[in-house]
C-alpha cells in the first residue's frame, strides 16, 4: 500500500518477519490508514494474523483489504486470519453467560493483570 513505508522499515511482503507483534497506537491524529496497511501488507505476506478491530466491523475492514488487493473473508476461512470484534466480544463477556473460555475473558476481572505486561499504564 506505502511503498515509502516499507522503504522506511526496510520491508516488504517478501521478507515480513513471522512471528512479530505489531501494535499500533495513535493520538492527537487519525492513524487507522497504517491499520489497513499492516493488515494487508502482512496478509499479502503469507503470515498467520490475530486481528483486534476496537473501531470498525469485520465488513468494513474487508470492504477496505479488498481494494488493497486482499480478502479478509478468504485469509479467515482458510485460518490465515482470526478476526476478533473487541467491541461486540466485550459485550459478550460482560452481559452474557459464558459457556466457553472466551479471548477478552480477563475483562470481567476486577484486575487487569495480563495487561499490564503489555502496557505500561500511567496515572
Amino acid at each position: 500500500m506505502f511503498p515509502e513505508l516499507n522503504n522506511l522499515l526496510n520491508t516488504t511482503p517478501d521478507r515480513a518477519e513471522q512471528g512479530k507483534l505489531t501494535l499500533l497506537c495513535d493520538a492527537k491524529t487519525d492513524g487507522s490508514f497504517l491499520v489497513h496497511h499492516f493488515l494487508s501488507f502482512y496478509l499479502k505476506a503469507n503470515c498467520k494474523v490475530c486481528f483486534v478491530a476496537l473501531i470498525q466491523s469485520f465488513s468494513h475492514y474487508n470492504i477496505v483489504g479488498q481494494k488493497l488487493g486482499v480478502s479478509l473473508t478468504a485469509a479467515r476461512e482458510c485460518g490465515q486470519l482470526v478476526f476478533l470484534e473487541g467491541l461486540k466480544s466485550s459485550v459478550d463477556v460482560f452481559f452474557r453467560a459464558q459457556v466457553e473460555p472466551h479471548p477478552l475473558q480477563f475483562l470481567r476481572s476486577a484486575s487487569l493483570q495480563p495487561c499490564s505486561e503489555v502496557h505500561t499504564w500511567e496515572t
